[in-house]
């Protein structure tokens, strides 16, 4: 009994130590929770103060906390103001980094993540509902396991956790940590006075994980005294990031009322319309913003839509919309869209930053053998994109309210002017093909089809029957015409010669002409003048193979490196200058094409490369006071006077739903553009109709020569009918309902453009023009008036 008395005595004690020890753990737990928060507090207070300019640096050995969302979105009440300016709020989560911004005059409300009100968690798979939730997807490659094959994942799949918040005077910074990849990504969310700028940051940014070599452990026997053998220790992957999509669904929406869009740039522009009944398939659009990269070409499928020239991109629904543009590290971005019901039951659309890109590593000397493997070195730079907010006023927003924009920052930011002057008239875009190399049984020989003195008579004859403003363009003026490379000077003498050149260029200013000559040809060479020698002068690629273009007679091309080809051309100017033409056009590879180079005498980067084109416009303007472009990418729309060639249709995706002007819509006024030659189009009719339309200005390329006399050169397939002969009326008439149509709003803005019954479209100018185009093969009546079968109607204004 006693010592049963005595047991419960010492339970009884034990009980209360136990307790005390308890509450002293509780009550020490509770100060340092309440130091902290009044820590946290203060930090906030001072960063606010202080708005420090460097990225916080995350301490590798610290742990930390997985963040979590279980497949859920955010909750909204959740977040604090950050900043404001008169027209918006910036809100943020600081458990995940999700912001939202509010308009202060309507109330609309824009949000990093997909809009909850119709979420259903039946319409998402798990792996996208986590996705939806996270603030960044990314995409990375294991070297030591699939060295070519890319793993797509996000924040919360990865257990990531947030390192450090800081609180800015515009916004926040925020680092994220994944300890388990080795991972650090650091993100700069700013608010500006109509848009919010989200930013990855190249300084701070880790992408390895260190492991630590472990010491060799001591044997170990069992119980029978055999020893054990210790475990292998697992493999390094070598995770290593290959793209990042920050805020992927910021502005996502459903289809529930079918009241939106997707706007892809595309060609001139693409549509993705809410739908709710679309049918459920894995498309995604996905493509990169200037186009493929050749120095990656190798062995690798190179995308065949139209490349993107402009990084833009939009959402819109009921009555907000946003316009996205990528404003640095674009050349190292791509542009990704899905509609609703492809991988979730949101529509989105939103940039993939890219840090690797996969090539092929030859294994031998022939570089015939090898393998695809993703490059090792990190491409670093800053990823930012303006998501601008827009919202509905007076009118309903359209991909015409995107457009117009666009179309302002590209005053704002970009410096272009509208059109004044002799600038602002419509004038016929004339190409000459001038001559080309013909193939010979034992050598080849000079195959001339324009001469200067023929073009003379051309634009007298054109002249004459009523064509009195023109641009001339000289196809195939070089040293050995159109297929050859190198050596571009002296003009041949066959063709005429720099005297002929000369004497052509002053004839055609005595008419009110203009003369430019195509530059494209400085993106190749062949055959070694100019001092280039393959070998030493040619584009390199990762594993240090020169780089050529096939034609499709199966010869060969060598892409020239762009330091190389900077000082061809500048070493060129002057000569050309001496002709007294008006200016280059510029295309390929200086405007549209934007390569890497791995060339150990010229190492280039694709960000170097567009700085070089770019400085190679700014010089040619400089030089003749006029540049053109050749389907140019949008940091030559600085420099140029007229946009040659420019795409006008999309590339015929299955999930897309309409082909919009967005990019006619954003540049007419400030630059003219044409579309591709009528007289090779693949249907005239139309052809001529799109560019009404979308007002454009005519184009066409012509020989003196008969079409048959081009086939002696295996180069000139495209060129099938050329004959200015052929051809003479229809460029005279296409001119004159040109400039019936079009000739006074070469200078004003495209304000307005619908379908307003099916095949049936009208375009709006800023002095109250209107062009209504009926592509049907029956007549149409459209409010008071009848636009005949494949014709279009123009009124000065009232619809």
């Amino acid at each position: 009994m006693r010592i049963l008395r005595s047991k419960k005595l010492f339970m009884v004690a034990a009980i209360c130590v136990i307790s005390a020890s308890t509450l002293s753990s509780f009550i020490f737990a509770k100060s340092i929770s309440t130091d902290k928060k009044q820590t946290e507090t203060q930090t906030t207070q001072t960063t606010t103060q202080t708005e420090p300019k460097t990225v916080p640096q995350t301490n590798t050995t610290k742990a930390v906390t997985p963040a979590k969302s279980n497949g859920k979105l955010p909750d909204e009440n959740q977040f604090q103001r950050i900043a404001e300016n008169e027209k918006l709020l910036l809100k943020a989560d600081k458990t995940s980094g999700h912001f939202t911004v509010t308009s202060k005059t309507t109330g609309e409300v824009w949000r990093s993540f997909p809009n909850p009100k119709d979420w259903q968690d039946k319409l998402n798979t798990d792996a996208w509902k986590m996705h939806l939730a996270s603030p960044f997807m990314f995409r990375y490659v294991e070297f030591n396991l699939r060295k070519d094959l890319l793993k797509e994942t996000n924040f919360y799949a990865q257990k990531g956790g947030i390192s450090q918040f800081e609180v800015t005077d515009q916004g926040f910074k925020v680092v994220y940590d994944m300890p388990d990849l080795g991972f650090i990504i650091p993100v700069e969310v700013k608010l500006g006075e109509d848009f919010v700028e989200t930013k990855v940051l190249a300084e701070g940014l880790v992408d390895e994980k260190v492991i630590p070599k472990e010491e060799p452990a001591a044997a170990t026997v069992d119980k029978d005294g055999k020893e054990v053998k210790k475990p292998k220790a697992k493999k390094d992957p070598m995770a290593r990031l290959a793209s990042i999509r920050l805020f992927p669904f910021l502005g996502a929406q459903t289809s529930n009322d079918e009241d939106g869009f997707l706007y892809i740039p595309d060609g001139p522009g693409a549509l993705i319309d809410f739908r709710e009944r679309r049918a459920g398939t894995q498309n995604l659009y996905t493509e990169r913003v200037y186009g493929d990269d050749w120095a990656y070409s190798n062995r690798n499928t190179l995308s065949d839509r139209n490349p993107i020239t402009m990084p833009v991109f939009g959402i819109k629904s009921n009555k907000q919309a946003l316009l996205g543009v990528i404003t640095e590290g674009e050349e190292y971005a791509n542009v990704v869209a899905a509609p609703s019901g492809s991988f979730s039951q949101f529509n989105w659309v939103t940039p993939e930053y890219q840090y690797r890109f996969k090539f092929f590593q030859p294994t031998d000397t022939k570089k015939q053998n090898g393998y695809l493997t993703y490059s090792k070195e990190i491409t670093k730079s800053d990823h930012a994109t303006r998501y601008y907010m827009i919202e509905e006023t007076n009118e309903e927003i359209s991909y015409v309210t995107l457009a117009e924009r666009y179309r302002e920052l590209l005053m704002k930011e970009s410096g272009m002017k509208p059109l004044e002057g002799e600038q602002a008239k419509l004038r016929l875009q004339l190409h000459f093909l001038g001559g080309d190399t013909e193939d010979g049984f034992l050598w080849d020989s000079y195959l001339p089809l324009t001469t200067t003195k023929k073009a003379e008579e051309i634009v007298q004859e054109l002249s004459a029957l009523g064509v009195d403003k023109m641009d001339i363009t000289y196809l195939g003026w070089q040293n050995d015409g159109y297929s050859k490379f190198g050596g571009d000077f002296p003009v041949p003498d066959k063709l005429g010669g720099d005297q002929g050149m000369k004497k052509f260029t002053d004839f055609a200013h005595s008419k009110g002409y203009t003369v430019y000559l195509d530059a494209s040809s400085y993106t190749y060479n062949r055959g070694g003048k100019d001092g280039f020698r393959k070998n030493r002068d040619g584009l390199r690629d990762l594993a240090s193979s020169v780089i050529e273009s096939m034609n499709w007679d199966s010869r060969r091309k060598t892409f020239v490196s762009p330091k190389f080809m900077k000082g061809v051309i500048e070493g060129d100017l002057q000569e050309a200058k001496s002709l007294g033409i008006n200016g280059y056009l510029y295309g390929q590879g200086i405007g549209t094409f934007l390569n890497t180079d791995f060339n150990e005498n010229y190492p280039t980067t694709r960000e170097q490369s567009k700085e070089i084109q770019k400085q190679l416009f700014e010089k040619t303007k400089a030089t003749f006071g006029s540049v053109k472009g050749e389907r140019g990418n949008a940091y030559t729309l600085p420099y140029i006077s007229h946009m040659d060639n420019m795409a006008s249709n999309f590339s015929y995706d299955l999930f897309v739903d309409r082909v919009v002007p967005f990019a006619q819509i954003a540049l007419h006024g400030l630059t003219t553009y044409s579309f591709e030659y009528a007289n090779l189009s693949d249907d005239y009719a139309n052809n001529f109709l799109k560019g009404i339309e979308y007002g454009a200005v005519p184009s066409f390329v012509v020989t003196n020569a008969s079409s048959q006399e081009l086939l002696k050169s295996l180069s000139l397939h495209e060129f099938y009918s050329t004959n200015y002969k052929d051809w003479l009326d229809e460029i005279v008439s296409q001119y004159q309902k040109y400039e019936e149509a079009l000739g006074d709003v070469q200078n004003e803005f495209i304000t307005g453009h619908r379908e307003m019954v099916s095949g049936v479209f009208e375009t709006t100018y800023s002095n109250g023009k209107q062009v209504i185009v009926n592509y049907n093969d029956k007549d149409v009546r459209v409010d008071n008036s009848v636009v005949k079968a494949k014709d279009y109607i123009v009124s000065k204004g009232g619809a």
